[in-house]
């Protein structure tokens, strides 16, 4: 994947979206820290394999 590509963009929107969630779901005491946690857990996952899949191309 070449940094600029459309998969690239597409994948950066998911993760900005999932860490804005996160953060809100952060902010929002009622809402349980799993949900928050699982969200985060899952950003970072997605951005981890977006920088793999910009080293291996």
């Amino acid at each position: 994947m070449r940094r600029g590509s459309k998969a690239d963009e597409i994948m950066t929107l998911v993760f900005m979206l999932l860490a804005l969630a996160t953060v809100v779901c952060f902010c929002i005491s009622s809402v349980d820290r799993s949900i928050t946690l699982t969200l985060g857990g899952i950003a970072v996952v997605i951005r981890l394999i977006q920088y793999v899949l910009r080293y291996f191309n």
